[in-house]
């Protein structure tokens, strides 16, 4: 009985450090071949001799043919200042490896990733992303394998993938983004990349809602890429964006077009601060110029955007123009009306001065009738006279401007300055009535192109269906 009691515990001792072992994590490789199932898979591919390293052969002697599908669940951010944008998609390969064919009697679980050749797929067009990593709840990854030897391998990605982008019709653009599937170091005489067909859909988009942006089209592509290396297969997913154009009326529109507004209606003010306003006003669109270029790139281009708040600052700053020329002729106006009643004025101040003068004796009064009596009657002996030359027909010579004239000034009448204050008026009104209607019929309808022989259209394999998008 001791002795029983003494094996007890000794069994009882080592079955707890065998289960604090385990639950510790301290699994070497002798306790994998000591697990069941996964130690008859291992047999199993010790038996056959397999190679994770080795390239699978095809039955036909030709390439391994990886069939790649993608179930994009969410677009989270398109930029057009950094250029790229941010998505997270579910990544499925499938392959078929001939040495793995078995009996579908001898195995259940087939999970044993870390064990079986798999493509070193990448992302050419990537710039950051989010691997699968141990004990993560967002990103996890599986592969399952069948008695025939297909394999399955799925895993979920976080991707910032770059975009060239045309924004030369912002904020009435369509843009076209892509993101290339290839592998790294197989080239297309080992491995070859082909979208699936069947039960598994090449391209599949969940519910998707982008604030500035909409997906119009969604499709795939094939092409085969040379390198120094070799050639090497491709596949490609293109998304078409538009644009969404509400922002920037509210941000940018809609206020330097009030601002336009607003320098129109100072010029119908007659106080002393309206030039003040006017100022106040310049600054104003300047500041939403500023404003609109820092969040925009700094491309070398013009852009749709650029003509419409260009045009804006044109039409202030002309407003701004004709104040000071209204200005200058009220100044002009204001001061012919002072020295016309100067002028009318001075008879009367003349004649005055005369009656207030010193009273004229009888002596000087005679003198002065007999001295304008001789000029009257023979008064011409008295002058002497002067040779005047002759000009080059013989006439007499022209006589300066200065002296034979008086100097001709512009005159501002209040009909002409009211007059001028009107046209100038309604050709701001008119022409800036016009620009808008031929800006927002023009540039809305104008439909370019983009160019990208990777994502043409006329060479998709797959459109992803988007009912989902435009229901919502």
């Amino acid at each position: 009985v001791a002795e029983a009691g003494v094996r007890g515990a000794l069994v009882l001792k080592k079955g707890r450090h065998s289960s604090m072992d385990y639950h510790a994590g301290s699994l070497n490789k002798d306790s994998i071949f000591q697990q069941g199932e996964t130690r008859d898979f291992l047999q199993f591919l010790r038996r056959i001799a397999y190679d994770h390293r080795q390239v699978p052969e095809h039955m036909e002697g030709g390439p391994v043919e990886v069939k790649v599908s993608i179930v994009v669940s969410n677009v989270r951010s398109v930029s057009e200042v950094t250029m790229d944008y941010s998505l997270e998609l579910f990544y499925r390969e499938s392959w078929r490896d001939p040495r793995l064919q078995y009996s579908p009697k001898l195995f259940k679980n087939k999970s044993y990733s870390n064990f079986l050749w798999h493509p070193d797929t990448f992302v050419p067009n990537a710039i950051a992303s989010k691997n699968p990593r141990k004990q993560s709840i967002t990103h996890r990854s599986l592969l399952r394998l069948d008695h025939e030897g297909n394999i399955l391998y799925s895993r979920r990605l976080s991707l910032l993938a770059s975009c060239s982008m045309d924004l030369t019709l912002f904020p009435f653009d369509v843009q076209l983004c892509k993101l290339g599937i290839e592998s790294y170091g197989y080239t297309a005489d080992k491995v070859v990349y082909k979208w699936s067909h069947g039960a598994r859909e090449a391209l599949k988009l969940h519910q998707i809602s982008l604030p500035d942006f909409q997906i119009t089209e969604a499709y795939v592509t094939s092409h085969m890429e040379s390198y120094a290396t070799g050639d090497y297969s491709r596949l490609y997913v293109c998304f078409v964006f538009s644009r969404a154009a509400g922002f920037c009326f509210l941000q940018l529109i809609i206020p330097s077009t009030a601002v336009v507004i607003t320098s129109w209606v100072s010029l119908w003010m007659e106080n002393e601060t309206s030039f003040q306003d006017m100022i106040s006003i310049i600054l104003t669109i300047t500041f939403l110029l500023f404003s609109y270029n820092e969040v925009m790139p700094r491309v070398s281009y013009l852009k749709a955007m650029d003509v419409y708040l260009g045009t804006c600052f044109c039409i202030v700053f002309c407003s701004l123009i004709k104040l000071a020329l209204v200005k200058y002729m009220r100044q002009r106006l204001r001061i012919a009306r002072d020295t016309s009643i100067v002028a009318g004025m001075a008879p009367l101040l003349k004649l005055a001065t005369h009656s207030v003068g010193r009273p004229v004796s009888p002596l000087r009064e005679y003198n002065n009738k007999q001295r304008a009596k001789a000029s009257y009657n023979g008064g011409a002996g008295q002058f002497t006279a002067i040779q005047i030359e002759s000009g080059k027909n013989g006439g007499p010579m022209p006589v300066p401007f200065g002296f034979s004239e008086k100097k001709r000034h512009v005159q501002f009448t209040p009909q002409f300055m009211h007059r001028f204050h009107w046209i100038t008026q309604m050709m701001f009104f008119f022409g800036f009535v016009i620009f808008c209607l031929f800006y927002f019929l023009v540039y809305p309808n104008i439909h370019s192109q983009v160019v990208d022989k990777d994502c043409d259209r006329l060479q998709a394999e797959w459109f992803a269906d988007l009912d989902l998008n435009r229901k919502k």
